[in-house]
């Protein structure tokens, strides 16, 4: 048989790890706020602004902020996006900024995909957008 001594010290030792484990599952579980803005009004720009905001609104670790409450995350289409022609096809080249909701830098990207699949562009920026969410927490 074990002595009590024993027995505490592994309830004391699951215990303390109880609250981290609560807030590690309650973090994960809530959806971080998101705010899309963008400084290009060309076509492609606004295409690609409303292809984030479309993954974004199906993700389930973000959510898309439709009020004017102070997002956690601000994510930024910082100018018009810049795109080449390749024969038939249009090949669009983009950067984002992050920040927190209090302007901290989080980091740019930069990425690029066709113009007829912008949402390949829009499911790298929420890849991104999770390191960023990561960042928000340290």
């Amino acid at each position: 048989m074990q002595s009590p001594s024993l027995w505490l010290r592994l309830i004391l030792i699951a215990a303390a790890f109880m609250p981290a484990t609560s807030y590690a599952i309650q973090w994960a579980a809530k959806p971080i706020l998101v705010d899309v803005r963008f400084g290009g009004d060309d076509g492609l720009t606004l295409r690609l602004r409303d292809a984030l905001e479309n993954k974004f609104r199906s993700s389930r670790d973000f959510s898309l902020n439709v009020s004017n409450s102070p997002a956690m995350l601000v994510i930024t289409i910082p100018t018009h996006v810049s795109w080449k022609q390749a024969g038939k096809r249009t090949r669009v080249f983009y950067t984002v900024e992050f920040a927190s909701s209090e302007n901290q830098s989080l980091g740019v990207r930069k990425g690029s995909c066709w113009d007829d699949s912008l949402e390949q562009c829009a499911a790298q920026v929420v890849r991104d957008a999770q390191v960023m969410r990561r960042k928000l927490n340290n």
